[in-house]
């Protein structure tokens, strides 16, 4: 993948979204970054995906298909939709549910029709600090990542279960700068997944 943010994308047709209790799966993305204490608070824009994007009410399918203008806000306020190169087709809705431990009552619905459909939010930091981004992922199908640049050349986190809860992060050091927050699936034939509880925060860098 050379670059993610390439266009938005959409399906035509609305998410069917039911939620059941799922436990905490452990992920072996949850490792990926040393032991590390905060020196800032939670850097991203609407973490817990409660906001709604501008004239999108709570439970409205927004949705781009290839060739209309892009790029394009997701249903949940400053985080856009985006998709892989081909175009293929994309939706989120903004639903009623929350990931495991503290948080809101809503989260983001999200259906790709191919890979690397999903959402991103972009960030101007210091490249010479160092960051952890964090998020809860569960996936109906496909396989879901996310990595902290919009380009190759950083670190990926990615999913190993399917209907279960699973906390995905990735820290970087001077070497590669965070600017971007991407969280998509990478399975071929598209997928579906609910998102919640981003966290973007500054870590001590570690060489």
């Amino acid at each position: 993948m050379t670059r993610i943010i390439s266009r938005a994308a959409a399906l035509a047709t609305a998410l069917s979204v039911t939620f059941a209790t799922s436990a905490q799966a452990a992920s072996p993305a949850a490792s990926a970054c040393p032991d590390y204490l905060f020196l800032s608070g939670n850097l991203a824009l609407n973490p817990n995906f409660e906001v709604p994007a501008a004239g999108v009410p709570l439970g409205t399918t927004k949705c781009w298909q290839n060739g209309n203008p892009s790029p394009v806000d997701s249903a949940a306020a400053n985080w856009q939709m985006h998709s892989s190169n081909a175009g293929a087709t994309v939706c989120s809705t903004l639903v009623n549910g929350s990931a495991p431990g503290p948080g809101g009552s809503r989260l983001l619905a999200f259906q790709a029709g191919g890979n690397e459909g999903g959402v991103y939010q972009s960030h101007a930091l210091d490249p010479k600090k160092a960051y952890m981004f964090s998020v809860w992922v569960m996936v109906r199908s496909g396989q879901v990542a996310i990595q902290s640049r919009a380009m190759t050349g950083g670190p990926v986190s990615w999913t190993s279960k399917i209907g279960e809860w699973e906390q995905l992060r990735v820290c970087t050091n001077s070497l590669a700068n965070t600017d971007t927050l991407v969280i998509y699936n990478q399975a071929p034939n598209g997928g579906t997944f609910f998102v919640d509880r981003a966290e973007l925060r500054e870590i001590p860098i570690r060489e």
